[in-house]
């Protein structure tokens, strides 16, 4: 696990440095919040798996059930 200091910009955006996020592979995170903590999940984007495997759902329906599940991973 490695550790890195980010500054936050006058619009309240951080950007993460480009080698963690090549090693994440999202562009999407889920945000948790505990006390003065902040917690950022990475959440895949379904669209990657279209045409490599025959799903009854649509890219929406596994979009809110993967931010779901990963909201329930994460509370701590």
């Amino acid at each position: 696990m490695g550790a890195n200091v980010v500054e936050m910009d006058d619009r309240g955006m951080i950007t993460l440095p480009a080698r963690l996020r090549r090693e994440l592979g999202a562009r999407r995170f889920l945000v948790l919040r505990s006390g003065r903590e902040v917690r950022l999940i990475p959440l895949r984007d379904p669209l990657d798996l279209k045409g490599s495997v025959k799903i009854p759902w649509s890219a929406e329906e596994l979009e809110e059930a993967g931010e779901e599940s990963a909201a329930q991973r994460a509370e701590w």
